[in-house]
């Protein structure tokens, strides 16, 4: 049996759920009330209206752009910043997904240079103070996910936005997980977005939507990402879909992103007193976070597989080298799902796991 199909039949999980049945997603976006708009063209009007006016209003910006990919979407809030400033080069952390997980997207496709500052911590405002050549842009990825779910210190967030505002840098917020970002610091996303001239969302991570993302900023900057999207390829000729299922998990989801960093804080602290286990941050800094465990990850993952045979609990999607020789690391993702169980479940599975071997 494939991982998928165990997955399927396992009633419970630690982190990330399948998505929902076909079915039982369209029925919910059939419900939605931006099911009665009028079907948007090329992304103009409809749901998809609807989706970047509402989406725009809980960051405080004037404007939103909504796009069908994450890559495309900052690949254009890039080339639109290089092209106001007459510059090329961009900081980004060398752990970012923009770096990690696009191929190279961001030198490759748009020639921007990137400038990467950091290793294993969010990059601070020394390091980026230590910086001599002219910029179109900084990025600052919030939270770091490949670090483990990092924030920079607030008030290092803010220094690093005013050295930005000092010297007429852009700063961009690449905030796939903004929603859950802004929990994490125990501030509202508007709060958080202020501090930057751009921001990405991602809807179907936390949000759980179908797909899609949007930039806001300045009516003046969006209004430039729009030659940009269409040189990307980013028009659809209709995107309903993606916007109702994004709107709905922007109204059930977002509110409750508080919810879930306390429940994945609750439950760090429970792993921490498990043997064997190393819980990276300690204290996770949004809902998320790593736990190294000892073993190889092929071996791991087999005895994973062994045991969700039984259709009990999914606790790890994947298991990846850690930085410690002999571990591999997992994620934990905390979100609805975690309605269905407890802390001490939890625990007790990750527990039996480890003793299986």
């Amino acid at each position: 049996m494939t991982d998928h199909a165990l997955k399927q039949a396992c009633r419970l999980f630690l982190s990330r759920p399948p998505a929902p049945p076909v079915a039982e997603t369209m029925a919910r976006m059939a419900a939605h009330p931006a099911a009665a708009d009028a079907v948007d063209e090329y992304g103009a009007g409809g749901a998809v209206a609807a989706l970047e006016q509402a989406t725009a209003a809980r960051l405080g910006k004037p404007a939103g752009r909504f796009f069908i990919k994450g890559v495309t979407a900052q690949l254009c809030a890039l080339q639109v910043h290089a092209d106001a400033r007459g510059q090329r080069n961009v900081v980004i952390h060398p752990l970012g997904h923009m770096d990690i997980d696009e191929a190279g997207a961001v030198e490759r496709v748009t020639g921007l240079r990137a400038i990467r500052l950091g290793r294993h911590t969010p990059f601070s405002l020394a390091a980026l103070q230590a910086v001599t050549e002219p910029l179109a842009a900084v990025v600052v990825e919030l939270p770091l996910r490949r670090a483990g779910f990092l924030l920079p210190p607030l008030d290092e967030l803010r220094g690093i936005a005013a050295w930005c505002r000092e010297r007429s840098i852009p700063l961009h917020l690449d905030g796939a997980r903004l929603w859950e970002a802004a929990a994490g610091y125990g501030v509202t996303e508007a709060e958080l977005a202020a501090l930057a001239d751009s921001v990405y969302v991602s809807y179907y991570k936390g949000l759980g939507g179908l797909g899609g993302a949007l930039v806001a900023g300045t009516t003046a900057f969006v209004d430039a990402l729009a030659p940009w999207k269409s040189r990307y390829g980013g028009n659809l000729v209709t995107a309903w879909p993606y916007a109702i299922s994004a709107l709905d998990g922007l109204e059930r989801l977002a509110p409750r992103m508080g919810e879930f960093v306390g429940r994945a804080r609750a439950l760090a602290a429970a792993l921490a007193a498990v043997p064997a286990v190393q819980v990276h941050p300690q204290r996770p800094h949004t809902n998320a976070f790593q736990l190294w465990l000892p073993g190889r990850s092929e071996v791991l993952a087999a005895r994973h597989r062994a045991m969700v045979a039984d259709g009990a609990w999914w606790l790890f999607d994947a298991f990846a080298e850690a930085p410690l020789d002999g571990w591999t690391m997992v994620e934990i993702q905390i979100g609805p799902t975690s309605d269905g169980w407890r802390v001490e479940q939890a625990v007790e599975a990750v527990t039996r796991f480890l003793n299986a071997g």
